[in-house]
């Protein structure tokens, strides 16, 4: 067999299976040692009253097929096929009607062959004496009684871990769901951009403009970002504002002249971390959708703040005031943020859409991840299995 070149932790775990027989074999010495140890003890305590050790121990050997068959049909029949099946009545009935069936049958026993034997006297006692019969009952359920609670404590257990896998199990489905979706949306916005900015370069080539190195340059970091940095489960909010530069940068090319566009950061610190790619959807859609068809005086304005442990995103931007009639339908860009922002973030931010007349604004707040995050946590496409 080949030796194992990656690491121990990531191997797969030896799992180690019982065969059936075996597990069998090991249930029946466990019950038999239980029943002998019943046989001992029952002869010890009641030989100690008048030293009649082996007479007593004789006697629970005989009374012993009784009990074992009153216990084992209580546990595997009644407990085990009625009771925790939530069969109330048909357990309580066949219980009742089994107490009067093995109590009988060990008084039938006892007189015809402890009674002989032992205590003769007893025999004068008619066979189907009702108290005789209770006491009888009462000692041999007495013993069931005790078998069944650590029976049914032991069925109680296994249904904890049973729930207790299951839930867990529910929790890593729900993950695995959650990020399979996360990259998904990811997979959707990364081509989505591409084609936007690929469509922007076309058309400076198409111009022999000057420019177009530039713009190749800015889409090499922009690519570079998208790449790498995309992936991770978080980065700099400093980072993604760079991102967010460069974007701005190449649209302001093909513009020109036609927008103005300002991007304003208000004493963002370093230690602000975010989910990838959050923030493009909206300035993109401020171009796409906003500004595109403006043949002048369109302006686009981004503010980026921290303001009482939260993110605030705001971009607004001018409207054409006589739309064409061929409106762009929107993408899929803000579907795919507003899913991005509900499987991640959750309760933690918040966003308002508001279409003037004149301008559109967005308003996204985010509380800041370090203070969110203990409320929620944090799901990403980094928890794809292998």
């Amino acid at each position: 067999m080949p030796f194992h070149d990656e690491p121990w932790e990531k191997r797969n775990p030896i799992e180690v299976s019982v065969s059936p027989a075996l597990l069998l074999q090991s249930r029946i010495t466990a019950h038999a040692i239980f029943w002998l140890c019943l046989i001992v003890y029952e002869g010890l305590i009641a030989g100690m009253v008048d030293d009649l050790y082996l007479q007593r121990v004789t006697t629970s050997f005989i009374e012993l097929p009784v009990k074992m068959a009153a216990t084992y049909f209580t546990l595997y029949i009644l407990i085990d096929m009625l009771l925790v099946h939530k069969k109330y009545s048909l357990f309580l009935s066949l219980l009742f009607l089994s107490m009067i069936f093995f109590g009988i049958l060990a008084r039938i026993v006892a007189y015809y062959t402890i009674y002989p034997m032992y205590y003769p006297m007893a025999t004068n006692v008619p066979l189907f004496f009702l108290p005789k019969i209770l006491i009888t009952i009462f000692s041999i359920y007495s013993l069931v009684a005790i078998v069944a609670s650590f029976h049914l404590i032991k069925h109680w257990y296994n249904h904890q871990q049973a729930s207790q896998r299951l839930h867990q199990t529910a929790q890593q489905l729900e993950k695995e769901k959650l990020a399979a979706e996360l990259k998904l949306l990811k997979s959707q916005i990364n081509p989505h951009f591409l084609f936007n900015t690929l469509n922007n370069l076309y058309a400076l080539t198409l111009q022999h403009s000057h420019k177009a190195p530039e713009m190749v340059y800015k889409l090499s970091q922009l690519m570079n970002y998208m790449l790498y940095d995309s992936n991770q489960m978080e980065v700099s909010l400093q980072k993604e504002i760079q991102y967010i530069q460069n974007y701005i940068d190449l649209e302001k090319v093909r513009y020109d002249t036609r927008l103005d566009v300002s991007l304003n950061v208000y004493d963002v610190p370093d230690t602000i971390h975010i989910a990838p790619l959050l923030i493009l959807p909206f300035v993109e859609n401020s171009f796409k959708h906003g500004v595109s068809n403006q043949l002048s005086g369109g302006w686009i304005r981004i503010d980026i703040l921290i303001q009482e442990n939260t993110l605030v995103l705001k971009v607004e931007n001018s409207k054409n005031i006589f739309p064409p009639e061929d409106k762009p339908v929107s993408g899929i860009g803000l579907k795919n943020v507003r899913k991005r922002l509900d499987l991640i973030y959750a309760d933690c931010h918040s966003l308002q859409l508001l279409d003037e007349d004149e301008t559109y604004l967005v308003i996204l707040k985010i509380t800041i991840p370090g203070i969110c995050m203990r409320k929620r946590p944090y799901i990403t496409d980094q928890y794809i299995p292998a």
